[in-house]
């Protein structure tokens, strides 16, 4: 087991090495401390530290369960094999998408946390998650839409919007 310690020092979560290990940061930590030892994170705060453990275990847990892929060959004897094995990794994706998108259905404040977070950590996973929800939440949306979703106050005068638009109108 993997401690891991909040900036503020008031939340310590445990975590299995092998579900820590996806951190490339504190991979490093634990190559270069005593594995029993606390190992703390300036930027993260206790219930962001919560969030990303939940992660971490879980992500652990898809991986150990991750059905194994059978390549098809022309034998005969191999079809059905090669089917439910499609099928049983179809349906573990299914699984894992699902978690996903129940985990990522955050506040912004908790996602931006999240993806600062997980940026100082280095887990890519959990970047990349974080990342692709911030870009569903612009995507398709107009410049006031987008204010909006992130609380965004236009400062520009009328006349410095429609000299910065004029040369992409045919966006608007």
């Amino acid at each position: 087991m993997v401690q891991l310690k909040s900036a503020d020092g008031l939340t310590t979560v445990e975590v299995e090495e092998m579900a820590a290990l996806q951190s490339n940061m504190v991979k490093l930590a634990l190559e270069e401390s005593r594995p029993d030892q606390c190992i703390p994170l300036g930027n993260v705060t206790g219930p962001i530290l919560k969030k990303i453990a939940e992660y971490l275990r879980m992500q652990s847990e898809f991986a150990s369960k991750k059905p194994q892929e059978i390549v098809e060959k022309d034998l005969p004897e191999l079809k059905d094999d090669v089917a439910k094995a499609e099928a049983d990794l179809k349906a573990w994706k299914k699984d894992v998408e699902a978690w996903e998108d129940q985990y990522i259905n955050v506040d912004l404040n908790m996602l931006f946390d999240l993806i600062l977070a997980a940026n100082y950590m280095d887990i890519k996973g959990l970047l990349d998650l974080c990342l692709e929800k911030t870009a569903s939440l612009i995507r398709g949306k107009t410049v006031t839409e987008m204010r909006e979703t992130f609380g965004i106050e236009n400062d520009l005068t009328p006349e410095e919007e429609e000299k910065i638009q004029a040369p992409y109108k045919w966006a608007y």
